[in-house]
């Protein structure tokens, strides 16, 4: 227990140094012919018990008593929102080198290397997009990352069709990191093509990510001339971000480690409290001390 004003105690001195300097009148007994004489009036410890404890009861309910809850309110960091590109191109286009040396498609290494980068943001919000003839989001916003990074393992190839439409995903992934209440909002966009489907343009798409103040990291994988190098550093330069390409599972690799330490991320476990008053008791017991000597006092001057 605590006191929101523990100062209020002080008062208290008050009463305390008033008991000693500030002395009740004396009562005397007026007889004709006689001097006037002074009674002894025996003190009531009971009475003074009482008015005491109601004193200081009220002085304690002024001080506002309290007990507090704690509870973690967990924020994140980031709200980070993968964007993955799952066109034709990724999986039947040209080979790149995996994490063992050899040749696997594109979508298989950019899908390990983005599952592994999942499972690292322990205090992340992250949420998957998978784009081909249109954007659909594959896993929301969650804390449950080996869920999320287990669910992008398993996309396969054609499950949004064959083309690419990048700007449609950057336009959803914005409306969906509109009511996030991260410190930071960030996209990483990985594609190895060109915008070729959708129904957003590009003008629309940078200043929809302008207005909700997304930092988009931009990755292209494969070959120059696989994809829109242009496009790609115009969106990362729009949005604040950083433009890299990737040509190998340890590039890509790379790349990730380099965006974790430029959004190097903190658990936001900030500590509340639920504030549970108690004042009405020490007030209760300060009314019931009164009544009880208000009683004594009118027993007193009755005998």
């Amino acid at each position: 227990m605590q006191f929101e004003y523990p100062y209020v105690f002080l008062i208290l001195l008050v009463f305390i140094i008033c008991a000693f300097t500030c002395k009740e009148k004396s009562a005397y007994m007026y007889m004709p012919n006689f001097f006037k004489i002074s009674l002894h009036v025996k003190v009531n410890y009971i009475k003074e018990s009482l008015k005491w404890l109601s004193i200081i009861m009220l002085v304690t309910a002024l001080a506002s008593p309290l007990t507090k809850d704690e509870k973690i309110a967990t924020k994140p960091a980031h709200a980070v929102m993968l964007l993955m590109d799952v066109s034709d191109s990724m999986s039947n286009g040209r080979m790149v080198v995996n994490a063992l040396g050899g040749v696997d498609s594109k979508l298989n290494v950019a899908k390990q290397r983005a599952s592994e980068y999942i499972k690292q943001r322990v205090s992340d919000n992250v949420g998957i997009i998978v784009f081909g003839d249109f954007a659909y989001v594959a896993s929301p916003l969650s804390f449950d990352h080996l869920s999320s990074a287990t669910l992008l393992e398993s996309i396969k190839k054609g499950v949004a069709g064959r083309k690419t439409a990048m700007y449609d995903a950057l336009f959803l992934s914005a409306r969906l990191l509109k009511d996030s209440k991260a410190k930071e909002k960030v996209v990483i966009l990985l594609t190895d093509g060109f915008n070729t489907a959708g129904q957003i343009p590009l003008e629309a798409a940078l200043r929809t990510i302008e207005d909700e103040k997304l930092k988009v990291f931009t990755v292209g994988i494969g070959r120059y001339g696989d994809y829109d190098q242009n496009v790609l550093k115009l969106i990362a330069q729009k949005s604040g971000g950083e433009f890299f390409s990737a040509r190998s599972s340890d590039s890509l690799e790379k790349i990730y480690a380099h965006i974790d330490r430029l959004q190097k991320s903190e658990l936001r476990a900030k500590p509340e409290f639920n504030n549970n008053y108690l004042f009405m008791f020490p007030l209760s017991l300060s009314l019931l001390f009164i009544f009880a000597y208000i009683l004594l006092h009118i027993r007193g001057t009755r005998k």
